[in-house]
């Protein structure tokens, strides 16, 4: 019996349950996946493994292949099950098929491009947000929590081998961005779609946990934007690989400013400074500049 679009006729709250059943599997795999592949190359060796799971912020390259599982197994094979199962037509139902020309995909690039000074101010007044005294302990998790996510990140992108970086930038801007666009705009966007009339509500809804599930609250605000843009592409353009490009582009870059320089060196301080404090008025100008290749975007898709 084939399974293709064996769901595509049951409601939105069913496939919306066998979507999240599918990613929690997917996410299980993955895990037992990672855990098998340092077993694997550690020999099978307990107090090996333990040293690795312990200390994985000395072993960059477990970081790298875990990343590149963990794109697989939790975004990429989901997102590809569930359009199977909820479509005739996989591509279709992913809005893989839809033609686009280079004019879309040159304003795509350069919206991204234009917006970083406006993220960063976002970015700065997020990172200000304080919670409650009550709160205290949560806050204080939460700070901990993404210090250790920091150091991963740095741990995993800062090398100068050349097969590193090339590895990086595939799993971290090329496999990141099909994977997490593939199961947030292809496949969810669709379902809530299919159960909320209001593209406005959908397309934030859906950016709001993509923006959770990064578990960054500092960054929240941000990736909430940074999701509703990637959302109202796919709407305006109904072609997955313009959010996918505009994704690839904010990680690529992230990527090699990174590979560059170190988080906490000079050069990254004043980039990350471009847009807030004496530079404000670049984010007004980054703002306007965004909107105009936006509304570009829109135009070239019609």
């Amino acid at each position: 019996m084939s399974l293709k679009g064996a769901f595509k006729n049951s409601g939105g709250f069913v496939q919306f349950i066998l979507f999240i059943g599918i990613v929690i599997i997917g996410t299980v795999a993955g895990s037992l996946a990672s855990v098998f592949l340092i077993a694997l190359k550690s020999g099978f060796n307990v107090e090996a493994i333990n040293e690795i799971m312990t200390n994985i912020t000395d072993y960059p390259i477990y970081l790298r292949e875990i990343q590149f599982l963990n794109q697989l197994s939790i975004f990429i094979f989901p997102a590809l099950l569930t359009a199977c199962l909820f479509g005739e037509n996989y591509k279709d139902y992913l809005y893989l098929n839809t033609p686009f020309n280079g004019s879309t995909v040159f304003w795509t690039v350069l919206s991204m491009i234009f917006i970083f000074p406006f993220l960063n101010l976002i970015t700065q007044l997020n990172q200000q947000m304080v919670l409650p005294d009550f709160l205290k302990g949560v806050e204080d998790y939460i700070k901990s929590m993404e210090e250790t996510n920091a150091k991963l990140i740095e741990s995993m992108l800062r090398t100068d081998n050349l097969q590193a970086i090339i590895f990086n930038i595939l799993v971290v801007a090329v496999f990141a961005a099909v994977g997490e666009e593939f199961l947030f705009r292809g496949t969810l966007q669709r379902i809530f779609g299919g159960m909320i009339r209001n593209k406005h509500i959908v397309i934030w809804s859906v950016a709001c946990i993509f923006s959770f599930i990064h578990f960054q609250f500092y960054g929240f605000i941000p990736r909430l934007l940074l999701g509703v843009y990637f959302g109202y592409l796919l709407h305006f353009t109904q072609n997955l690989w313009i959010p996918v490009i505009a994704h690839f582009t904010n990680n690529f870059t992230g990527v090699v400013l990174l590979t560059a320089y170190p988080a906490d060196s000079r050069q990254m301080q004043t980039l990350d400074a471009l847009g807030y404090g004496n530079t404000w008025w670049l984010s007004i100008i980054s703002l306007l500049l965004f909107v105009y290749a936006f509304r570009q975007v829109k135009f070239n898709a019609r």
